[in-house]
C-alpha cells in the first residue's frame, strides 16, 4: 500500500525499496548479504577462493612489485664532486643523488648540549627581586643622582622599555605602544618595589623622600647595626665590639698588614698579597681593597672589611631560628674572635 500524499518521485522509490524486500538480489546462494553494487567477497567467490557463507573476505595481500633499485647501478662512482664543486668538499650522497657538503659536528651543538641546571638557576636568581643578589642586579637599571653618600635609585617606566634601545623612531614608537598595551610598565614598577623592599628589609637601605631609595655605603650600613646584639642570649656584646675585637686579633698576632695588604701568621710579618678583589659586584657592597690609579691593590678598606663582617653576622641571625650568629670572641679556647659557622 502506498501512503497517502507522496508525490510520484517518492512513491517510486517506496515501491522500488518495498519489491527489493520481497526479491532480495543482494543475497548470495549461501543466503549472506553481499552488495549489489560492488562487494569483494562476491568477486573471491567468483574466483573460487571464499566460501560463500563466509562473512567475511579473505585478507588481501600486497602482490605489487616495487620499481627496481639503481642504489648499485654504479652511479655513485661515476660522480666527481671535486670536478663539479672544486675546492667546496662535497661528497655524494646517494640517497639525495647529489654533491652534498658533509655534516660538521658543530652542526648538533644545539641539540647535543646538555642542560646546565647551574647556569639556569644562576639565570633565575638574577631576575628575582626577592634575593639580595637578585634585587641588586634589578635595581642596577634604576641608578640616579641623589644629595649625600650612598647610591640612590629611582623607578623610569622608560627604562627596559620595549624597543627603547634601538635607533629606528618607528620601533621606538610601536614598541611604546605595546610596552603601555601589555601592561609593561606597571609590571616594571611591581619589581623594583619588590627588589627596593628585599633591601630595606635587609638594612642596606632606607627611602629618603622624592620616590628616591638611597642604597647604604659601606660605612653608613657598619653605623645603622653597630648597636645590635650579635647573639639574643648569654655573652652579651655588640656588633662593634665583635668587629673591633676581629681586626685587634689580625694586627695582634700580624694576620693581616692593612698598611701593605698582606696577610702573615704568628711568626711572620711577611705573606702573599691580595690576588683578587670580588667584592664591590653588588650596589650594596664595595671593594675590600685599595688600588692606585694604575688597578693595584694597596692595602685593605677597612670600612669595607668592618661591614662584611658586619652582614655576616646580621646574615646568619637571620638564618637561624633562635638568632644566633654563630659568631664567638674567644673561638676554640684560642683567645680570638671569629665565626663557627654560616661565613
Amino acid at each position: 500500500m502506498i501512503p497517502f500524499m507522496q508525490n510520484s518521485i517518492a512513491q517510486e522509490i517506496i515501491q522500488n525499496k518495498l519489491i527489493e524486500r520481497n526479491n532480495p538480489t543482494s543475497i548470495n546462494s549461501a543466503g549472506m548479504y553481499r552488495n549489489p553494487i560492488y562487494d569483494i567477497r562476491t568477486q573471491q567467490e567468483q574466483a573460487g577462493e571464499l566460501d560463500p557463507s563466509a562473512r567475511f573476505p579473505n585478507p588481501l595481500m600486497n602482490t605489487l612489485t616495487p620499481p627496481a633499485s639503481d642504489e648499485d647501478d654504479g652511479s655513485s662512482e661515476t660522480v666527481n664532486c671535486d670536478e663539479q664543486f672544486p675546492g667546496e668538499g662535497r661528497i655524494y650522497d646517494p640517497v639525495l643523488k647529489a654533491c652534498v657538503l658533509p655534516k660538521s659536528d658543530s652542526d648538533n651543538d644545539d641539540d647535543d648540549t646538555e642542560f646546565d641546571r647551574e647556569k639556569a638557576m644562576y639565570q633565575q636568581m638574577l631576575k628575582d627581586p626577592d634575593t639580595p643578589f637578585g634585587a641588586s642586579n634589578i635595581l642596577d637599571d634604576y641608578v640616579t643622582q641623589g644629595l649625600g653618600e650612598g647610591t640612590f635609585l629611582k623607578f623610569d617606566p622608560s627604562v627596559n622599555r620595549l624597543g627603547s634601545g634601538s635607533l629606528n623612531p618607528y620601533l621606538q614608537g610601536g614598541g611604546m605602544i605595546l610596552d603601555a598595551l601589555f601592561g609593561m610598565p606597571q609590571r616594571r614598577q611591581n619589581t623594583f618595589n619588590q627588589a627596593v623592599n628585599t633591601l630595606e628589609d635587609l638594612g642596606y637601605g632606607q627611602s629618603v623622600g622624592n620616590n628616591l631609595f638611597q642604597v647604604y655605603t659601606p660605612n653608613q650600613y657598619f653605623k645603622s647595626v653597630a648597636s645590635n646584639m650579635v647573639n639574643p642570649t648569654g655573652n652579651q656584646f655588640t656588633i662593634a665590639e665583635a668587629v673591633q675585637k676581629v681586626i685587634d686579633d689580625e694586627r695582634k698576632n700580624k694576620f693581616y698588614d692593612t698598611a701593605t695588604g698582606t696577610t702573615g701568621s704568628t711568626t711572620s710579618t711577611g705573606g702573599s698579597p691580595i690576588a683578587e678583589d670580588l667584592g664591590g659586584s653588588l650596589l650594596y657592597t664595595d671593594r675590600l681593597t685599595t688600588q692606585d690609579s694604575q688597578g693595584n691593590i694597596t692595602g685593605r678598606d677597612d670600612n669595607a672589611y668592618r661591614a662584611e663582617i658586619a652582614r655576616n653576622i646580621e646574615r646568619n641571625k637571620r638564618n637561624n631560628p633562635y638568632g644566633v650568629s654563630g659568631f664567638s670572641m674567644n673561638v676554640g679556647g684560642t683567645g680570638m674572635a671569629g665565626f663557627t659557622r654560616g661565613r
